[in-house]
Protein backbone atom coordinates (compact mmCIF):
# COMPACT_ATOMS: atom_id res chain seq x y z
CA UNK A 1 0.00 0.00 0.00
CA UNK A 2 1.36 3.42 -0.91
CA UNK A 3 2.08 6.05 1.71
CA UNK A 4 -0.63 8.32 0.34
CA UNK A 5 -3.13 5.45 0.62
CA UNK A 6 -2.10 4.83 4.22
CA UNK A 7 -2.31 8.54 5.00
CA UNK A 8 -5.68 8.98 3.27
CA UNK A 9 -7.21 6.35 5.58
CA UNK A 10 -7.01 8.72 8.56
CA UNK A 11 -10.56 10.15 8.17
CA UNK A 12 -11.97 6.63 7.66
CA UNK A 13 -10.30 5.33 10.82
CA UNK A 14 -11.44 8.44 12.69
CA UNK A 15 -15.06 7.89 11.63
CA UNK A 16 -15.02 4.19 12.52
CA UNK A 17 -13.80 5.23 15.96
CA UNK A 18 -16.49 7.88 16.34
CA UNK A 19 -19.26 5.49 15.29
CA UNK A 20 -18.75 3.59 18.55
CA UNK A 21 -19.15 6.81 20.48
CA UNK A 22 -22.16 7.99 18.46
CA UNK A 23 -23.99 4.70 18.80
CA UNK A 24 -23.25 3.85 22.42
CA UNK A 25 -22.43 7.03 24.35
CA UNK A 26 -25.96 8.25 25.16
CA UNK A 27 -27.27 4.93 26.57
CA UNK A 28 -23.97 4.33 28.39
CA UNK A 29 -24.07 7.82 29.90
CA UNK A 30 -27.69 7.37 31.03
CA UNK A 31 -26.66 4.22 32.87
CA UNK A 32 -23.47 5.62 34.43
CA UNK A 33 -24.21 9.33 34.97
CA UNK A 34 -24.82 9.06 38.71
CA UNK A 35 -21.52 7.24 39.19
CA UNK A 36 -19.69 9.81 37.06
CA UNK A 37 -21.28 12.62 39.09
CA UNK A 38 -20.11 10.98 42.32
CA UNK A 39 -16.61 9.82 41.27
CA UNK A 40 -15.69 12.52 38.75
CA UNK A 41 -17.59 15.75 39.49
CA UNK A 42 -15.39 17.80 37.12
CA UNK A 43 -16.20 15.41 34.26
CA UNK A 44 -19.87 15.65 35.15
CA UNK A 45 -19.69 19.46 34.95
CA UNK A 46 -17.98 19.20 31.54
CA UNK A 47 -20.68 16.81 30.31
CA UNK A 48 -23.33 19.21 31.58
CA UNK A 49 -21.79 22.04 29.52
CA UNK A 50 -21.17 20.01 26.36
CA UNK A 51 -23.70 17.19 26.14
CA UNK A 52 -26.74 17.92 28.27
CA UNK A 53 -29.65 19.24 26.26
CA UNK A 54 -28.29 17.94 22.96
CA UNK A 55 -30.17 15.34 20.98
CA UNK A 56 -28.47 12.47 19.22
CA UNK A 57 -28.83 14.43 15.99
CA UNK A 58 -27.02 17.43 17.48
CA UNK A 59 -24.22 15.24 18.83
CA UNK A 60 -23.89 13.81 15.33
CA UNK A 61 -23.41 17.35 14.04
CA UNK A 62 -20.49 17.77 16.47
CA UNK A 63 -18.93 14.56 15.11
CA UNK A 64 -19.57 15.74 11.55
CA UNK A 65 -17.68 18.94 12.40
CA UNK A 66 -14.67 16.93 13.62
CA UNK A 67 -14.84 14.54 10.64
CA UNK A 68 -14.99 17.43 8.17
CA UNK A 69 -11.98 19.01 9.84
CA UNK A 70 -9.82 15.87 9.83
CA UNK A 71 -10.88 15.00 6.27
CA UNK A 72 -10.13 18.52 5.02
CA UNK A 73 -6.74 18.59 6.75
CA UNK A 74 -5.84 15.13 5.45
CA UNK A 75 -6.76 15.80 1.85
CA UNK A 76 -5.36 19.33 1.90
CA UNK A 77 -2.05 17.93 3.18
CA UNK A 78 -2.02 15.31 0.41
CA UNK A 79 -3.12 17.68 -2.36
CA UNK A 80 -0.71 20.47 -1.43
CA UNK A 81 2.14 18.14 -0.43
CA UNK A 82 2.19 19.36 3.16
CA UNK A 83 3.22 16.20 4.99
CA UNK A 84 3.69 17.99 8.30
CA UNK A 85 0.04 18.98 8.29
CA UNK A 86 -1.00 15.33 7.99
CA UNK A 87 1.51 14.38 10.69
CA UNK A 88 -0.02 16.92 13.07
CA UNK A 89 -3.54 15.58 12.44
CA UNK A 90 -2.54 11.95 12.88
CA UNK A 91 -0.47 12.75 15.97
CA UNK A 92 -3.43 14.56 17.54
CA UNK A 93 -5.78 11.67 16.70
CA UNK A 94 -3.35 9.19 18.28
CA UNK A 95 -3.18 11.40 21.39
CA UNK A 96 -6.99 11.50 21.42
CA UNK A 97 -7.04 7.69 21.39
CA UNK A 98 -4.57 7.58 24.29
CA UNK A 99 -6.83 9.93 26.26
CA UNK A 100 -9.71 7.50 25.72
CA UNK A 101 -7.54 4.61 26.89
CA UNK A 102 -6.72 6.66 29.98
CA UNK A 103 -10.45 7.25 30.55
CA UNK A 104 -11.05 3.51 30.36
CA UNK A 105 -8.22 2.79 32.82
CA UNK A 106 -9.48 5.42 35.26
CA UNK A 107 -13.14 4.38 34.99
CA UNK A 108 -12.15 0.75 35.38
CA UNK A 109 -14.50 -0.82 32.85
CA UNK A 110 -15.99 -0.35 29.41
CA UNK A 111 -16.43 3.18 28.08
CA UNK A 112 -17.99 3.63 24.63
CA UNK A 113 -14.78 4.54 22.81
CA UNK A 114 -12.38 1.92 24.05
CA UNK A 115 -12.88 -0.87 21.52
CA UNK A 116 -12.26 1.34 18.53
CA UNK A 117 -9.48 3.19 20.35
CA UNK A 118 -7.58 -0.09 20.66
CA UNK A 119 -8.41 -0.95 17.04
CA UNK A 120 -7.39 2.48 15.68
CA UNK A 121 -4.16 2.78 17.64
CA UNK A 122 -2.25 0.22 15.50
CA UNK A 123 -3.24 2.17 12.37
CA UNK A 124 -1.87 5.38 13.92
CA UNK A 125 1.32 3.63 15.04
CA UNK A 126 1.85 2.14 11.58
CA UNK A 127 1.00 5.33 9.70
CA UNK A 128 3.14 7.53 11.95
CA UNK A 129 6.09 5.11 11.86
CA UNK A 130 5.81 4.90 8.06
CA UNK A 131 5.77 8.68 7.92
CA UNK A 132 8.73 9.06 10.26
CA UNK A 133 10.76 6.47 8.34
CA UNK A 134 10.43 8.42 5.09
CA UNK A 135 10.12 12.08 6.06
CA UNK A 136 12.86 14.61 5.55
CA UNK A 137 11.28 17.10 7.94
CA UNK A 138 13.57 18.07 10.83
CA UNK A 139 12.58 17.04 14.35
CA UNK A 140 11.83 20.63 15.33
CA UNK A 141 9.31 20.98 12.49
CA UNK A 142 7.72 17.66 13.44
CA UNK A 143 7.33 18.91 17.01
CA UNK A 144 5.73 22.14 15.79
CA UNK A 145 3.33 20.23 13.52
CA UNK A 146 2.43 17.90 16.42
CA UNK A 147 1.74 20.90 18.68
CA UNK A 148 -0.30 22.55 15.92
CA UNK A 149 -2.35 19.35 15.53
CA UNK A 150 -2.99 19.16 19.27
CA UNK A 151 -3.92 22.85 19.43
CA UNK A 152 -6.25 22.64 16.45
CA UNK A 153 -7.92 19.58 17.94
CA UNK A 154 -8.37 21.25 21.34
CA UNK A 155 -9.75 24.39 19.71
CA UNK A 156 -12.12 22.43 17.48
CA UNK A 157 -14.08 20.85 20.34
CA UNK A 158 -15.70 24.08 21.60
CA UNK A 159 -16.71 25.06 18.08
CA UNK A 160 -18.06 21.54 17.41
CA UNK A 161 -20.29 21.69 20.49
CA UNK A 162 -21.31 25.29 19.75
CA UNK A 163 -22.37 24.18 16.27
CA UNK A 164 -24.24 21.23 17.80
CA UNK A 165 -26.07 23.55 20.22
CA UNK A 166 -26.96 25.89 17.38
CA UNK A 167 -28.25 22.95 15.35
CA UNK A 168 -30.28 21.78 18.36
CA UNK A 169 -31.97 25.20 18.63
CA UNK A 170 -32.68 25.19 14.88
CA UNK A 171 -34.05 21.65 15.08
CA UNK A 172 -36.40 22.56 17.92
CA UNK A 173 -37.64 25.71 16.18
CA UNK A 174 -38.06 24.04 12.83
CA UNK A 175 -39.33 20.55 13.63
CA UNK A 176 -40.27 20.14 17.27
Amino acid sequence: MSESSIFSLLPVVFMLHDFEELILFRPWLAKHRAEIRERFPAVDRLLARTHDGLSQAALTVAVLHEFALIAAVTYLALALDLPGLWFGACFAFAAHLLVHIGQWLIFGRYVPVIITSWLALPYCAYALSTFLATTTLPHGQLALWALLGLALTALSFPSAFALAARFERWLIQRYL
